[in-house]
C-alpha cells in the first residue's frame, strides 16, 4: 500500500511539458497579433496624406503595442512561477489549459477593440479577456503552493504573497477601467496600458532588488 505522499510522487508529472505547450501558445497569440493591424492602404496624393491615413490607425496600433507587452509580462509571471513549482498534477494541467484558453482569445479581444475602440462592447469584451486570463493565473499560482502541494518548502513567501497582490491589483484596475467604460471607452483604454506599463515597472524593480539582496546574503556567506 502506498501513502499519502508517495501516492502524490507517484501521481505528480514533470512540468517542463506544460511549459513547453504555453511557450507555444503565447508564441502563437503575439504572432497573431499583428495580423490585427490588417494590410495597409495608402491612397493618398502626398506623404502627409499617407502619413495621415497611417495616424488614422492608431486604435489598431495601441491595442497591438499593449496586448503584445501585456503577453510578454504574463509570459515572464508564469515562468516565474514555473521556476517554483516542481510538479505537475492534473488538476494544475487542466487550470493552465483554461489559462491558456483565454490568452489565446487575445488575438481576437485586441482586433475587435482595435477596430471599435471608441465603443463600449469591445472594451467589456477586452477588458474581461484580460482579467480572465490574471485571475486563472492567480488561481493556478494559489494551487500550486497552497499547503506545498506542488513546490518545495524553500520559497519565499514574502514574495509569493507580492506577486499575488500585484495580480489582484491588476484585476482590480481592469475592473474599474472596465466601468469606466459606461462613461467614457477612451479613457478605459488609457488604464489598460496605464496598468501595464504600472505592472513592468514594479516587475522590474522587484527583480533588481530580489537580485540584489541575493547578491548580498552571498557576500555574507
Amino acid at each position: 500500500m502506498l501513502n499519502s505522499e508517495q501516492r502524490t510522487i507517484k501521481t505528480a508529472l514533470s512540468p517542463n511539458r506544460l511549459e513547453a505547450l504555453t511557450d507555444g501558445v503565447f508564441a502563437i497569440a503575439m504572432t497573431l497579433l499583428v495580423l490585427g493591424l490588417g494590410e495597409p492602404v495608402l491612397k493618398g496624393s502626398s506623404m502627409h496624406q499617407e502619413f495621415t491615413q497611417l495616424l488614422d490607425m492608431w486604435p489598431k496600433f495601441t491595442s497591438y503595442v499593449v496586448t503584445f507587452l501585456m503577453l510578454g509580462y504574463m509570459w515572464s509571471m508564469h515562468h516565474w512561477q514555473f521556476s517554483f513549482i516542481k510538479r505537475a498534477d492534473s488538476v494544475l494541467i487542466w487550470i493552465n489549459i483554461l489559462f491558456l484558453m483565454f490568452t489565446s482569445l487575445l488575438p481576437f479581444s485586441t482586433f475587435l477593440l482595435g477596430e471599435y475602440m471608441g465603443q463600449q462592447l469591445p472594451v467589456l469584451v477586452y477588458g474581461g479577456n484580460f482579467m480572465a486570463c490574471m485571475l486563472m493565473c492567480y488561481i493556478k499560482w494559489s494551487y500550486a503552493t497552497g499547503k506545498y502541494r506542488l513546490i518545495d518548502t524553500d520559497i519565499d513567501w514574502h514574495e509569493v504573497k507580492i506577486r499575488n497582490m500585484t495580480v489582484m491589483i491588476g484585476i482590480a484596475l481592469f475592473a474599474i477601467a472596465m466601468g469606466i467604460s459606461y462613461l467614457n471607452p477612451i479613457v478605459s483604454t488609457g488604464i489598460f496600458a496605464t496598468t501595464l506599463v504600472s505592472s513592468m515597472i514594479f516587475s522590474t524593480l522587484r527583480f533588481r532588488i530580489r537580485t540584489t539582496e541575493i547578491d548580498s546574503k552571498t557576500v555574507e556567506i
